[in-house]
């Protein structure tokens, strides 16, 4: 059997980037649609 693991992905803002300039955050392009799978990830800024 095999046993399940929680790997919590990382995404790594580089050193003079705002989070809103690596993420496309705009909301229109989605319309009324919901996420596939929405999943906890950690913010790390250089």
């Amino acid at each position: 059997m095999k046993k399940k693991t929680n790997i919590i992905s990382e995404i790594i803002i580089p050193i003079g980037y705002e989070i809103d300039e690596i993420l496309d955050m705009d909301e229109d392009d989605f319309g009324d649609e919901q996420p596939i799978l929405t999943e906890e990830v950690k913010v790390r800024f250089e």
